[in-house]
């Protein structure tokens, strides 16, 4: 939809931060860090062509991960991304006790051997995705102690859905918590079954269908004893949560609501390893999509399931992107002039749960939109801080204008030029679509703390030079940063 700077909505840019609160500890002078700065170095623009191989789900695979500790016997999974996040998850598998073998894009986990309950802090502190075994370890052994969880610094997330859940199926949960720089971004969790023995079924209504804290119910309702029911669940059609429970159900759970966002679970004493293939990743699906959009070129990619990025499909269809399904999991994406004939046209989304717009596509849709003609509107509605991307592109030359969650998208005929500038990767999405941006912008680009990438995307730098970007990963000497 065409748009008009509306100036009482947007009124001039600003950024979200983390909400004061009564401080418990409050930290200060934390050390800078002094180690190497790795960064990608792009010289742009580029014209993409090629064939991409699209890796296995990162947000799938770290579910399946702690699914394991569910399980007696042996899991093997197949397919899982190479990234920094499912080397972390491995780690604190393997610190609890579990035995961890990986080779091969493939992960055999053996639980048996588990003989400690706490997760270490530091391990937490990488990944959010860690918290996800607070629920198979008070079903299985009877107690947890995890930190609280780390990951992007998008948003509140709080954790309260799954303590409140645990609660609902008979554990008794202390939350303590720390303030470090304004944010509570420390503290600890302690779990444990009120009856000494394990959880019971229970009933418990989400306050919000929260795919983290669905997934952590769901393995805890799977061994819990007697039967579970869930309501305002994230629907079974939620790609990762279909994931999860068909591998619970292949390791002997009985789980009955698929479709519907109520879920009947009746817990077994005993769950069994199992194996399973982890689809492949709908968010690099759709990044590398974008990527094709952003430089108006042509590219293949598989495997994909396209009923996964549908929305996307749809929204760069309108946009005049010219997508062609090969076969049952090879999609063509063209953006090149030869082939649509004019420029791509603008566009409005507004993030929502599964089959919406998701939220981890729509840093780098708003890179893109900055290419386009005309305006663009851009709703953030899973998220608070998911804007922080915006004053990174902005540095690039992207005209854009935050206000909360609402984002105003100048494109190109409007004022957006992308140019090549130094800018930091401030999240794991937000970070990829600076690279999007370093694509299609004149000149050199530099993102730093790309850190923040690497926890899922999988050699993103060799993939696209083999489409042929223009892309250098490098280690610099530290230097002051202007933020």
């Amino acid at each position: 939809m065409a748009l008009s700077c509306n100036n009482t909505l947007f009124p001039k840019p600003f950024f979200t931060s983390c909400s004061s609160q009564t401080q418990v500890t409050h930290f200060s002078n934390l050390p800078q860090p002094t180690k190497q700065d790795p960064i990608f170095k792009i010289k742009g623009p580029s014209t993409l062509s090629g064939h991409i191989t699209i890796s296995g789900s990162k947000n799938a695979s770290l579910p399946l991960l702690a699914a394991t500790l569910c399980c007696s016997g042996t899991s093997l999974l197949h397919n899982l991304p190479n990234v920094s996040d499912i080397q972390a998850m491995a780690s604190i598998l393997s610190s609890l006790g579990a035995k961890v073998d990986a080779f091969d894009g493939k992960m055999m986990v053996n639980s048996d051997g588990v003989g400690k309950v706490e997760v270490d802090l530091e391990e937490m502190k990488k990944i959010r995705g860690g918290f996800f075994v607070i629920g198979p370890l008070v079903a299985r052994f009877g107690e947890a102690v995890v930190a609280l969880p780390g990951g992007c610094n998008i948003g509140k997330r709080p954790v309260d859905l799954h303590l409140r859940g645990l609660r609902a199926l008979g554990a008794v949960v202390e939350l303590r918590q720390v303030l470090v720089l304004q944010c509570y971004r420390d503290g600890k969790v302690w779990a444990r079954a009120a009856n000494g023995r394990g959880l019971v079924g229970g009933k418990f209504r989400l306050d919000y269908p929260s795919v983290g804290a669905t997934e952590t119910l769901m393995m805890a309702a799977s061994m819990a004893d007697g039967t579970t029911m869930l309501s305002n669940v994230a629907k079974v059609m939620e790609p990762e949560v279909v994931d999860l429970a068909l591998f619970l159900t292949d390791c002997g759970a009985w789980i009955e609501g698929a479709g519907s966002d109520n879920l009947i679970i009746r817990g077994k004493r005993q769950l069994y390893g199992s194996e399973c293939v982890i689809k492949p990743d709908r968010i690099e699906t759709g990044t590398f999509m974008l990527a094709a959009a952003i430089t108006r070129s042509c590219i293949l990619m598989s495997p994909v399931i396209p009923s996964r990025v549908s929305c996307l499909i749809d929204k760069l269809s309108q946009a005049g992107c010219k997508i062609s399904r090969l076969d049952q999991q090879t999609l063509q994406v063209s953006a090149h002039p030869s082939h649509i004939g004019y420029d791509l046209k603008s566009f409005d989304i507004k993030t929502n749960p599964f089959p919406g717009f998701p939220t981890d596509l729509q840093p780098q849709t708003m890179a893109l939109l900055t290419t386009c003609t005309g305006f663009s509107l851009v709703e953030e509605s899973v998220f608070e801080n998911r804007m922080t991307h915006a004053r990174e592109l902005q540095k690039l030359g992207a005209r854009i204008q935050v206000s909360g969650r609402n984002a105003l998208v100048y494109g190109f005929d409007e004022g957006s030029s992308l140019q090549g500038s130094r800018v930091i990767a401030r999240d794991l999405r937000g970070g990829v679509s600076l690279i999007l941006a370093g694509l299609a912008a004149k000149g050199t680009t530099q993102i730093h703390d790309i850190a923040h990438i690497e926890r899922g995307y999988e050699n993103i730098d060799m993939k696209l030079q083999n489409l042929g970007a223009d892309i250098q990963r490098l280690t610099l000497t530290p230097v002051p940063l202007i933020l």
